[in-house]
């Protein structure tokens, strides 16, 4: 049903921009059975991201596109609404509402302003364009203070069951945004109501199983350029009437992110990109002697691309946990060989010990050290 109602859009709407991303890969890679067995295994896999744009109204823009990917988990092609939503731009407000992400925070992986979808996670892929692509159900007012300023407020919609979601269980954030001597400040509040089971956490000498059902989720961003572009966030999480032992839950989930982004020219219609980012929990872990995969206080990502005229693209891009001397890299190739239409190949690789963040072998059932994906992307 969705299908059809997508694939009527173009007849409904008197001008608009039809774009279908195509992505289909043969993928060679070791991993693990139940019994945790080492084994070369093979896959085809695919996606195929079909977006329809409203492009007649300067005041008014709309967005509906999904994905289909193959195979997911029951080996069924599956359908993902990723975007649906409409952009009005009235005299003195601009309105947004559907389902899209906003961009709170600055970070390409890392970025702790983003406290409505959260990006201090290590476990992304790193072979997409977009790596934190996460959207939802939103409804903003965007009123502007200045040429560099705004004011805006957000209301998320809550977890559905049954066709209905608990209000209590709705999120709604404000943020600020200036600019002063060349800086971009940005700060904000979000209140994440999503229902939570429980939450663990350690203080005193134990760790116990917390209900928690909503968080309030401040933050600040700043941004600026000496060269290359740099952006630092930080934010953490106050849980709701748990006023005892508020102390502990904020310093476990505080966090700190940074990032430094250059691009610069490397002789005729050649260029580089590079690209450095970090995150920082200072309560985690520090030694590997006390901490456990993803329990450790810093995360690295280093990136750097080379551009050789507008056909062929190399990059290598790594999350490295420092502390416990572990890392996944992978390494990305992409020709341009006929208009919209690429050859990729890429290579990523995991380093560690079985029980460190990014492990060759790890001792659970997962995919081990090493994946080869080769295959072809077609825009039209």
């Amino acid at each position: 049903m969705v299908l059809l109602l997508i694939a009527a859009v173009p007849f409904l709407m008197a001008e608009n921009s039809i774009t279908v991303d195509m992505e289909l890969y043969n993928t060679v890679l070791r991993t693990r059975d139940t019994s945790l067995n080492s084994y070369w295994a093979y896959t085809m896999a695919g996606k195929g991201a079909i977006s329809f744009k409203s492009t007649g109204n300067k005041n008014v823009r709309a967005d509906i596109s999904g994905d289909i990917i193959y195979p997911d988990s029951s080996g069924i092609p599956g359908f993902i609404l990723q975007k649906a939503y409409i952009k009005a731009k009235f005299p003195i407000f601009r309105l947004t509402i559907g389902k899209t992400r906003l961009g709170w925070g600055d970070g390409f992986v890392f970025n702790s302003g983003d406290v409505i979808f959260g990006s201090t996670s290590p476990y992304i892929n790193l072979t997409g364009t977009e790596l934190r692509s996460e959207t939802t159900w939103l409804t903003s007012v965007n009123y502007p203070l200045g040429r560099f300023s705004f004011i805006e407020g957000l209301i998320v919609a809550p977890p559905v069951s049954a066709g209905l979601g608990k209000l209590q269980e709705s999120g709604a954030g404000i943020r600020l945004y200036t600019k002063a001597s060349g800086i971009k400040i940005e700060t904000g509040y979000y209140f994440d109501g999503t229902d939570r089971s429980s939450y663990d956490i350690t203080y005193t000498e134990t760790t116990e199983a917390l209900s928690i059902n909503a968080f309030h989720r401040p933050y600040i961003s700043l941004q600026g350029n000496f060269g290359p572009d740099w952006y630092l966030n930080t934010s953490l999480a106050i849980p709701e009437f748990y006023s005892t032992i508020i102390e502990f839950i904020a310093k476990d989930t505080f966090n700190i992110s940074f990032g430094l982004f250059h691009m610069m020219e490397a002789g005729y219609d050649n260029s580089i990109t590079l690209r450095l980012e970090s995150v920082i929990l200072p309560y985690f872990n520090w030694t590997e002697e006390d901490g456990e995969a993803g329990s450790y206080a810093m995360l690295i990502y280093p990136e750097v691309s080379l551009g050789l005229g507008s056909t062929i693209s190399l990059s290598i891009r790594s999350i490295i946990s420092p502390i416990e001397l572990s890392a996944q890299v992978t390494t990305g190739f992409s020709w341009n060989v006929f208009e919209g239409f690429s050859l990729l190949t890429f290579v990523t690789v995991n380093a560690g010990d079985g029980n460190d963040t990014f492990a060759w072998e790890p001792s659970a059932d997962s995919v081990d050290g090493i994946s080869i994906m080769t295959g072809i992307k077609y825009i039209y």
